[in-house]
């Protein structure tokens, strides 16, 4: 068997969980546009892709959302406190098995997560206490590409510093799984803690 490497770690859904019922209250509800609101929300989320790519300021992400949810009566530091707060909590039992990899020496630590600046900064002054456990972190905001481009992942391989086949990468998105197999990673669909450390198992990594 192929000896592991390196780990890739996405963010959001996997070490930091999600709530969208404060941004769905805050900003979804007082649209006054006809239409489902799950249909809103994936517009937005659809549409954010330019932020999360970090190629719009902070303000042009605001008026962007003003435009497409008619939300003009939020200003922009009501809009970003609701908008940060769908990052609801670390999930300490991935925390644990992230510190546990470290304290065998054996890997390389990497993060790779969609996200942008403003979730970043909320991140590291509310909840993140881990970034010196990761060697590195390829944020999309600072390269400007997001998964599931090829290009992000060729990226990561480049600063895993191995070969594919000697990377795990864990992230809960189907289509980011799909892209990174396609270039010979290790990739697993993260679902809980306890079926991810089943899925290592295969790999002979014992945690």
């Amino acid at each position: 068997m192929t000896q592991i490497k390196a780990f890739i770690f996405d963010l959001g859904g996997v070490l930091v969980e999600f709530e969208f019922e404060k941004f769905f209250n805050d900003v979804i509800k007082i649209s006054p546009i006809k239409k489902p609101g799950s249909f809103l929300l994936l517009e937005f989320w659809r549409q954010s892709d330019t932020y999360h790519q970090g190629l719009i300021s902070d303000e042009e992400f605001y008026h962007q959302a003003c435009e497409l949810l008619q939300i003009c009566a939020l200003t922009q530091e009501q809009f970003f406190a609701s908008f940060n707060s769908v990052l609801a909590k670390s999930n300490e039992e991935m925390i644990s098995l992230l510190k546990k990899l470290r304290e065998k020496g054996s890997y390389k630590l990497i993060c790779l997560s969609n996200i942008n600046r403003s979730h970043w900064e909320y991140l590291n002054s509310k909840l993140w206490n881990v970034n010196h456990i990761f060697d590195e972190l390829i944020l999309s905001f600072q390269v400007h590409l997001t998964k599931p481009d090829p290009k992000i992942f060729e990226l990561a391989i480049q600063k895993a510093g191995c070969k594919p086949e000697e990377i795990i990468y864990i992230d809960d998105g189907l289509n980011n799984v799909r892209a990174a197999s396609n270039l010979k990673i290790n990739a697993i669909t993260f679902t809980t803690h306890e079926q991810l450390i089943e899925k290592l198992k295969k790999f002979n990594i014992e945690i």
